[in-house]
């Protein structure tokens, strides 16, 4: 069986297309999800906190997670800059409440879309694999 640390390198290692792939399917199902935590935004903000978190979670916005924010979510390059800017701390705590909260399958699908973005820059750094192993938890 491998370990954790093999698995995230796995996905380090996964072409970009998949990431972007396995993300938007794990999107797909986490937003009725949200919609239901969240509805009066519409579940934006409890889909904002999940993939703010994994950008944030080692304090760098690569070009490669720029560019998976632009081709999983659809945002603009002017966009991106403003969602960029909404993010706060709180918003890791509300990501690790929603994993705790939710079924197994939720949860992985919350799983899956944190670690294709951590991964799609082609590394996961250690503050990153911390975030994961904390909502895995």
């Amino acid at each position: 069986m491998a370990t954790f640390n093999e698995l995230m390198q796995k996905y380090v290692n996964e072409d970009y297309s998949t990431l972007v792939a396995m993300a938007q399917k794990a999107l797909s199902n986490l937003i009725p999800v949200c919609k239901k935590v969240d509805p009066d935004n519409d579940g934006f903000m409890m889909v904002s906190s999940l993939v703010l978190s994994a950008i944030g979670a080692d304090g760098t916005l690569t070009a490669l997670e720029r560019k998976f924010l632009r081709d999983v979510m659809g945002l603009s390059d002017e966009n991106i800059s403003k969602y960029i800017k909404m993010y706060n701390s709180r918003m890791a705590d509300l990501a690790d409440h929603f994993a705790d909260n939710m079924s197994t399958d939720i949860k992985a699908d919350t799983a899956m879309l944190i670690i294709c973005i951590c991964a799609c820059d082609e590394k996961i750094s250690r503050d990153e694999t911390a975030f994961i192993r904390k909502l895995l938890a």
